[in-house]
C-alpha cells in the first residue's frame, strides 16, 4: 500500500498514482493560465512513484529541460503537499525523431516504429558527477582552452599536477562541465577509483544533517576516504563560518595524502567575500585556471554542438542570431534554443530567423547604446521563459511577478527610466508599486548570492 504520511513507501497502484498526480497538478491549474497548463503540465503522464523517486513521462529532451528550469520546483514542492514527503523527479521520453517528424499530420497513420522510452541524465550519478558534461560534449574556444587543458592534465594525473585545480568565471561558462569532466575522465581510467562530486551547497547542508544527528566525525571520515573531492560554486562557502572550519582540515587532509581537489567559483579565490583568508590562500596553491565569456564563432559552434546532440535542425543564420543575441553566458544560449525549439515543436512550426527574432528579440545594439524598455522586456520574458505581453497583464503567478520586478529594476538602473515611465510601460501599473518591485530587488540583490549572479548575467547580457 502506499502511504501518503509517514511509515513506508510501495510503489502505489496505477489508479493511485494517478490520483496522487492529480492532487499534485490541482494547485497548478489553478496558479497558472490556461495556456501554460496545457502546454506544459498536461502532457506530463506519471508512470511510476517509489519512496524516493517519481518518473515521469514527457514529449521529449527539450521538453523536459524546460519542464525542468521552469516548473519542477513548484512541481516537488506540490508533490510534497500531496503526498507528505520530498522525492527526486526523473524525466522520461522517446527517442526524439528528426525534427521533421516533430510535425507529422497526427492523422496519418501509417505504421511508425516505437521506440523505446530512455531515462534522460538530468541528475548526478551516484558520485554526484553530472553525466552529460565529458570532454567530448566540452567545445573549446580561445576563451576555455587553457582552462581545458588544466583539467586534462589533472585527469591525466590526479594528485599530481596543479593541485587543487580552482576554475573561475562568470556564470554559465563552462566550470561546473568542465570539473564533472574531470571526474568523469578519472573514473573511466580507473574505474575503481573514489571521486565525489558536491556543490558548496550540498557539502553546507549534508553537514547540517550530519550535526543535527552527531554523525559529523562520519560525514568527514567519508569524505577524506576519496581520491578526488570537488566541490562546485566554493563562493556559497561565504559566511558560513562552522562549514568553513570543517572544510578546512577536510581539504588539508585529502592535500597531505596527495588527494585531488578540485574546486568552482565565479571569482578569483582572494575576491570572495566572506570566505577565511586561510581557506583563499590554500585555493591558489595550485593552479588557478579562468573561463572567459565565448567569443561569436566558439558560441555559434555550442548552439550546432547542442542542436546536433538534440537532433534539432537550426539554421545556420539562426545560430548567428542567438549567438548574436545571447553574448554573455553558455547557459544564457543553450536556454535560447531550448525555448525556440519547444515552441516550434508545440506549435508545428519550422525554426526560421523571423521566428527567432520574434521570440528571442533583435541582435544586441553597440556596447555604449542603453538599452531601451522594450529591449529589457524581452530579454526578461526569454529568461524566465515568458511570452512577450506577460509582463503587462495582471498575472500574479510567482515566477511573473518575479520577473516584472526584475524587469522594473533593470529599467531603472540600465535604462535610467522614471518610475512612472516603467510603471507606464509595464501595463500601466502605479509608480508606486514600480518603487516597491526596485527595492524588492535589491534587498535581495544585496542578501542572496545566486539572485545577484542572475541579476549581473541579465546585465551582461544587455550590455551593461
Amino acid at each position: 500500500m502506499f502511504v501518503t504520511r509517514g511509515g513506508g513507501v510501495d510503489n502505489p497502484s496505477g489508479m493511485k498514482l494517478k490520483s496522487l498526480w492529480e492532487q499534485t497538478v490541482a494547485p497548478l491549474r489553478a496558479r497558472l493560465d490556461a495556456t501554460d497548463y496545457e502546454t506544459w503540465i498536461e502532457p506530463m503522464e506519471p508512470l511510476s512513484a517509489s519512496a524516493e523517486s517519481v518518473e515521469i513521462g514527457v514529449p521529449n529532451r527539450m521538453f523536459a529541460a524546460w519542464v525542468e528550469e521552469n516548473f519542477l520546483d513548484e512541481l516537488a514542492d506540490a508533490w510534497v503537499r500531496a503526498v507528505g514527503r520530498r522525492a527526486q523527479f526523473r524525466f522520461t521520453w522517446r527517442k526524439p525523431p528528426a525534427q521533421g517528424e516533430l510535425f507529422k499530420n497526427p492523422a496519418d497513420t501509417g505504421a511508425v516504429a516505437v521506440k523505446p522510452l530512455q531515462r534522460p541524465p538530468l541528475r548526478g550519478s551516484s558520485n554526484g558527477l553530472l553525466q552529460r558534461y565529458d570532454f567530448g560534449s566540452f567545445v573549446v574556444g580561445p576563451n576555455n582552452q587553457f582552462a581545458r587543458a588544466a583539467a586534462m592534465a589533472v585527469s591525466g594525473q590526479p594528485g599530481t599536477l596543479y593541485n587543487p585545480l580552482f576554475l573561475f568565471g562568470g556564470v554559465g561558462l563552462g566550470k561546473t562541465h568542465l570539473a564533472s569532466a574531470i571526474g568523469h575522465a578519472i573514473v573511466e581510467e580507473s574505474p575503481r577509483s573514489r571521486v565525489m562530486f558536491l556543490s558548496a551547497d550540498a557539502f553546507t547542508n549534508r553537514l547540517i544533517d550530519a550535526i543535527s544527528h552527531n554523525k559529523v566525525q562520519e560525514y568527514k571520515n567519508r569524505i577524506r576516504r576519496v581520491d578526488v573531492l570537488i566541490i562546485d560554486d566554493v563562493q556559497f562557502l561565504a559566511g558560513r563560518d562552522r562549514t568553513q572550519e570543517e572544510f578546512f582540515h577536510i581539504f588539508n587532509a585529502l592535500y597531505e595524502r596527495g588527494r585531488q581537489i578540485v574546486l568552482t567559483a565565479d571569482k578569483f579565490p582572494h575576491e570572495m567575500q566572506g570566505v577565511e583568508e586561510r581557506l583563499c590562500n590554500r585555493f591558489g596553491w595550485g593552479l588557478v585556471a579562468d573561463i572567459q565569456a565565448p567569443d561569436a564563432e566558439t558560441r555559434v559552434a555550442i548552439l550546432e554542438r547542442k542542436a546536433a546532440e538534440e537532433n534539432i535542425d537550426l539554421p545556420l543564420d539562426v545560430a548567428k542570431h542567438i549567438a548574436e543575441r545571447f553574448d554573455a553566458n553558455i547557459r544564457d544560449l543553450e536556454g535560447a534554443l531550448t525555448r525556440l525549439s519547444a515552441w516550434a515543436s508545440l506549435n508545428r512550426a519550422e525554426i526560421t530567423l523571423e521566428l527567432a527574432r520574434t521570440l528571442l528579440g533583435e541582435t544586441s545594439r553597440g556596447e555604449k547604446e542603453p538599452p531601451t524598455l522594450d529591449e529589457i522586456e524581452t530579454r526578461i520574458t526569454t529568461h524566465y521563459g515568458l511570452r512577450p505581453g506577460d509582463l503587462q497583464i495582471r498575472r500574479r503567478t510567482r515566477k511573473v511577478s518575479e520577473a516584472r520586478q526584475v524587469a522594473m529594476y533593470l529599467m531603472r538602473v540600465h535604462a535610467g527610466a522614471s518610475f512612472p515611465v516603467i510603471g507606464q510601460h509595464l501595463g500601466g501599473r502605479d509608480h508606486s508599486t514600480v518603487v516597491h518591485g526596485c527595492q524588492a530587488v535589491e534587498k535581495r540583490r544585496k542578501c542572496d548570492p545566486r539572485f545577484r549572479a542572475m541579476l549581473e548575467t541579465l546585465s551582461r547580457s544587455l550590455g551593461c
